[in-house]
């Protein structure tokens, strides 16, 4: 039966697969046919290499490794004609081995498997023992609101949503909202993730004139820091802001064009220690990005902090 398991190192999470044994595998598994077994895990090899690194005599190696075989923990990886003859080389028939002592399960919260990155605190506000409490909210694709605009960026809230399973689920409860469902059930009374600007997303534009980094489309189509004075009018620039809105957290996700939207989405999910670095929880936060090219194919792949 296989299992995962699951690591935290230095607040990332590692896995592996993981075989479950059972009482029979057990019982074969004497101290040197263990040994066998941790060299094959090190890496594959054949019976007479195995007995001069364990310094046994080959014979012994092969019946350890009929054991192991027996209880299907190694498998032959490959063969190779060696001095005239067909050695086969084993490998283990998974990455990490376990048994189980109990029947008795607890129920384990998604969250505690980052629960010291940086991006669970980001987002603590959201989730509630293991279960997203908040909404995504994403602009209409019909157009709508005072721009009569269509949103064309409310499909990068399914990356956020796979990420974001990576720490809690959602509870039975179907969490992605359009923009005008949120005005239509005045459903602001949690916290929101608003994927889009003020244009396409009107709950964004409702937060908008608050924030000390925001939209400006009344001149020119940017993005204005009241912090340090800087504007933003490139296309593949994005504002990530958290905020209080009347005791309920807003975390907004928008570019200037979708292509911006689609850089904040891939900063939060693939480089967050990058773009979070400094969030304090309780504090409204923001950052400014830009995607990057790197690999020249014409999409985006990294980003850069610009304030």
């Amino acid at each position: 039966m296989s299992e995962r398991l699951v690591r935290e190192r230095e607040g990332e999470v590692w896995m592996k697969d993981m075989e479950m044994l059972d009482e029979e595998s057990i019982d074969s598994l004497s101290s040197k046919t263990v040994g066998v077994l941790g060299s094959l895990i090190e890496e594959e090899s054949y019976p007479r290499k195995i007995a001069e690194k364990l310094g046994i005599h080959e014979q012994r190696v092969y019946y350890h490794i009929n054991k192991l075989k027996e209880s299907g923990l190694v498998e032959v990886s490959r063969e190779e004609r060696r001095g005239g003859a067909l050695c086969k080389f084993y490998r283990p028939t998974a990455e990490a081995f376990g048994f189980n002592m109990s029947d008795r399960w607890s129920r384990s919260k998604k969250s505690t498997l980052k629960t010291d990155s940086g991006t669970l605190n980001f987002f603590s506000d959201f989730i509630d023992s293991g279960v997203f409490g908040g909404s995504i909210v994403v602009g209409s694709p019909k157009e709508h609101g005072p721009f009569m605009t269509a949103a064309r960026d409310g499909h990068y809230a399914i990356q956020l949503g796979l990420y974001l399973g990576g720490f809690c689920d959602t509870g039975n409860r179907f969490v992605v909202k359009l923009d005008t469902e949120v005005k239509a059930e005045e459903a602001l009374d949690r916290d929101l993730i608003l994927v889009g600007g003020p244009i396409t997303n009107t709950v964004s534009r409702d937060i908008n004139e608050g924030l000390e980094v925001g939209f400006d489309w009344e001149n020119r189509w940017k993005i204005v820091s009241k912090i340090t004075g800087n504007s933003y009018s490139d296309e593949n620039i994005g504002l990530v802001a958290k905020v209080d809105v009347n005791g309920h957290s807003r975390i907004l996700l928008s570019g200037l064009d979708f292509e911006g939207t689609k850089t904040c989405i891939l900063g939060v999910t693939q480089q967050p220690k990058k773009v979070l670095e400094g969030y304090n929880r309780g504090s409204d936060f923001y950052r400014v990005i830009k995607g990057l090219d790197r690999d020249g194919d014409g999409k985006t792949d990294d980003i850069e902090v610009l304030e």
